[in-house]
């Protein structure tokens, strides 16, 4: 993070560069081939290997900081789903057979958490919910108008046309929480973070009572969809609280 002249921090290139390849190697590995998830992983621990090796020298004492904080956070709830992973395993009966999945599972909440941990001690819940919530809106938005692009047809009947509007009104639905959470978020922090727990309860019944899926699978989905709205919910949730007792004080 680098320090603009109004005191914000902002993103600096090797952090914009990382972003670039973290989101080619999932929609490489989605589109293309699961082979290609190394380039995600060189985006998100690159950076940090070249900071420890000198090569990269962009962060000051207090972001160092923070970062290492994050790195201890992400250690300790890493070690902990690994060990639930397996220990639910062995509990169960059951093998490791969807061996790459619930490696992907471990890797997935290694990183998020130190991700979320550095964007909250960098930027503090409401600009870390703001942005995490836009970016959520804005992948979404893209799949969305993936999909329209990939069935669009020149309705030839009004059936067709009502049905066209219908989906991308549906797509609208989709998308738009997001952003209106986003702007939200900032001024609303607490009824918002409540709204956010209550979208990650959603998507964990929608996506968790799908029994056909693998256990491993739906556990991964969720991780990647409820995870950062839990975090961003909970954090916005303890920061208004934290304003409303400065407020109140005299």
């Amino acid at each position: 993070m680098t320090r603009r002249s109004d005191g914000r921090l902002g993103l600096p290139v090797s952090g914009i560069v990382a972003a670039i390849l973290v989101s080619a190697g999932v929609l490489l590995w989605m589109f293309v081939s699961r082979g290609l998830l190394i380039v995600a992983g060189v985006g998100a621990f690159g950076p940090g290997i070249l900071r420890e090796l000198g090569v990269l020298k962009d962060q000051d004492e207090f972001q160092r900081e923070a970062a290492r904080r994050a790195g201890y956070h992400a250690y300790l709830v890493g070690g902990l789903a690994a060990i639930v992973v397996l220990s639910a395993i062995e509990w169960g009966g059951g093998a490791i057979d969807e061996s790459a999945e619930w490696i992907r599972l471990i890797v997935v909440v290694l990183w998020l958490t130190w991700l979320s941990s550095m964007l909250l001690g960098f930027w503090g819940a409401r600009t870390t919910a703001f942005r995490v919530l836009a970016t959520f809106g804005a992948f979404w938005a893209v799949f969305v108008i993936a999909s329209a692009i990939s069935e669009a047809s020149i309705p030839s009947s009004g059936a067709e046309l009502v049905e066209a509007l219908t989906g991308a009104l549906m797509g609208t639905l989709v998308v738009a929480p997001f952003f209106v959470l986003a702007w939200t978020a900032q001024r609303w922090p607490r009824p918002t973070g409540l709204a956010l727990l209550g979208i990650s309860v959603l998507f964990l019944f929608l996506f968790g009572g799908r029994s056909q899926l693998q256990v491993s699978t739906v556990a991964l989905t969720n991780t990647l969809l409820a995870g950062p709205l839990i975090v961003c919910g909970l954090a916005l949730l303890l920061d208004w609280g934290s304003q409303e007792f400065e407020e109140e004080s005299p």
